[in-house]
C-alpha cells in the first residue's frame, strides 16, 4: 500500500512538473502607466503596472522586476523599499515575487521622480517563470515602454527683481492703453480679462461670459529671447532655468508672450495660457543645449517680426562685443528698457 502511494505521488509529481513545463511566459503580460509625462527635478510620478495570467492554469512562481534608469529615483518609505527595493551598479531595482491563478492578476505601484533635467525612458522591467521543481526556469525582459520629460526646476524669485520691476510696468501700460470707446466686438471670456469687460447683455444672449473686444490706442507687446550660443552647461542650465522662471511670472500676470530661440528650444508665437507654458516647459525637458544661431542672428529675426511697440525680455549668457551690439540694436527697436537676465550666478 505504502509503494502503490509512493508510485501514485511520483506520477503525481511528474505529470504536475510536466504541466508546468509549459511556456507560461506566452500568456503572461504586463502593462504600464504613469501619470504624468511632464515633471519637473524631484516631483513625484505614479507607475503603475499590472501582470496578468490569462491561461488556464495557476503559476506557482512568478518573479517582476524594474530595472530603473540611473535618473530615477524611488520615492517610498522605508519599509516598503526594505522589501522590495534594492541597487545595482546601473540604477534602482524594484522587484516582486508572487502567484497567479488562472486569469488573475497582480498590480501595484510605485513613486518615483527625476533626479535631473532630461527625457528619460524609466528603464527595463523582467518577468520569470518556473517549472514545480525550479529546474528549468525561463525569462524575459523588455523595455517598460514609459517616457518622462523632466523641465528645469525653480530659481529662488530674488534673483528675478529686475524683471519684477519689468512686468510691472507692463502690466500698467496693457491697461492704461486700451480705449473703452472703441468697441471692435465680442468674444468667449477666457478667465483673463478684469471683471468690468463683461457684457452681460451679450452673455444673456450667447448663454456664456463674453466680453467686449476694445481696440488699442498702442498695442504693447513682450517676446522672450533665449540665447543659445555655446556655453558652459552648467550656465546653459542656468539660462534654462531663467527662461523657465520667466515663463510662469508672465502667465502670473496674464502677460501674453512670444519666444525666440536661435536653438533647438524653436520659437512659439505670442500666447498666453496652459497649452502656451506646456511646449516651452516641454522643449526645455528636450533641449540639449544646442545653438544654431549667432545671436545677432536672433536679434535681426526679432525685429523683423516685431508688431506694435514691442518689449523684450533677454535671457543669456555672458555676451561678447559682438553681442553687445547685437542687445544694443535690438534696445533701440525697443519701447521700454530692455530686461536682461544673465545665466551666471553673480549677474541675475
Amino acid at each position: 500500500m505504502i509503494f502503490f502511494v509512493f508510485i501514485c505521488s511520483l506520477i503525481l509529481i511528474a505529470v504536475m512538473e510536466k504541466l508546468s513545463r509549459r511556456d507560461d511566459l506566452r500568456r503572461l503580460y504586463v502593462t504600464f502607466s504613469a501619470d504624468m509625462d511632464l515633471v519637473e527635478p524631484d516631483e513625484i510620478i505614479t507607475l503603475r503596472y499590472t501582470v496578468c495570467n490569462t491561461s488556464r492554469f495557476p503559476l506557482l512562481y512568478v518573479g517582476f522586476g524594474l530595472q530603473l534608469n540611473d535618473a530615477v529615483a524611488v520615492r517610498e518609505d522605508a519599509e516598503w523599499s526594505a522589501r522590495h527595493v534594492s541597487r545595482s551598479f546601473t540604477g534602482m531595482c524594484v522587484d516582486h515575487h508572487f502567484y497567479l491563478l488562472p486569469r488573475r492578476r497582480f498590480s501595484g505601484v510605485v513613486h518615483l521622480s527625476m533626479k535631473r533635467r532630461g527625457v528619460f525612458d524609466l528603464g527595463q522591467c523582467y518577468l520569470e517563470t518556473s517549472d514545480l521543481l525550479g529546474l528549468k526556469p525561463a525569462v524575459r525582459t523588455r523595455d517598460i515602454g514609459v517616457r518622462v520629460v523632466c523641465t528645469a526646476g525653480r530659481c529662488p524669485l530674488e534673483k528675478l527683481q529686475t524683471l519684477g520691476g519689468f512686468l510691472g510696468n507692463v502690466s500698467v501700460r496693457r491697461f492704461i492703453h486700451e480705449d473703452p470707446t472703441m468697441l471692435l466686438g465680442y468674444r468667449d471670456y477666457t478667465g483673463r480679462e478684469p471683471m468690468k469687460q463683461i457684457s452681460w447683455f451679450q452673455t444673456a444672449k450667447a448663454g456664456h461670459l463674453t466680453v467686449r473686444v476694445f481696440d488699442h490706442t498702442v498695442e504693447h507687446n513682450v517676446t522672450l529671447l533665449l540665447n543659445m550660443e555655446a556655453s558652459s552647461p552648467r550656465i546653459s542650465e542656468q539660462c534654462l532655468t531663467l527662461t523657465r522662471m520667466v515663463c510662469e511670472q508672465l502667465e502670473a500676470r496674464k502677460i501674453p508672450y512670444a519666444f525666440y530661440s536661435n536653438g533647438d528650444m524653436q520659437s512659439l508665437p505670442e500666447g498666453l495660457g496652459r497649452s502656451h507654458l506646456f511646449f516651452i516647459l516641454r522643449r526645455i525637458g528636450l533641449s540639449r543645449l544646442a545653438g544654431y544661431r549667432s545671436f545677432s542672428a536672433l536679434v535681426d529675426r526679432c525685429i523683423a517680426h516685431r508688431s506694435g511697440t514691442d518689449s523684450y525680455i533677454v535671457v543669456t549668457p555672458a555676451l561678447s562685443g559682438a553681442g553687445q551690439q547685437a542687445l544694443r540694436r535690438l534696445q533701440a527697436y525697443s519701447d521700454t528698457k530692455l530686461c536682461v537676465l544673465f545665466g551666471e550666478e553673480k549677474r541675475t
